[in-house]
């Protein structure tokens, strides 16, 4: 692409945009990104924060596993007992 027709479309964007922005908003953005950084939360609060996320995923993780593990247990008890009940009834007949 032709570098001055390059330049020449940035510069119509930027004066258009320009031209779109409120006054006193580069006063306003920089006002609330301090009073944002005034506002943060603290090391440890951060910390306790993602302490405590980390200990319900755990909880939900070991609850979620339990659940699954019994009721895969009670699957397999079931079909052993239906093999163990075919395999008398087999061994009852002959």
């Amino acid at each position: 692409m032709n570098p001055e027709l390059e330049n020449q479309a940035w510069r119509r964007l930027r004066t258009y945009a320009a031209g779109r922005i409120s006054p006193g908003f580069a006063e306003r953005v920089v006002r609330a990104a301090r009073a944002g950084v005034e506002a943060a939360p603290s090391l440890l609060g951060q910390f306790l924060l993602g302490a405590a996320t980390a200990a319900a995923c755990a909880l939900v993780v070991v609850v979620v596993h339990s659940r699954a593990t019994r009721v895969q247990d009670e699957s397999s008890l079931a079909d052993w007992q239906q093999i163990a009940s075919s395999a008398d009834d087999l061994s009852q007949t002959q």
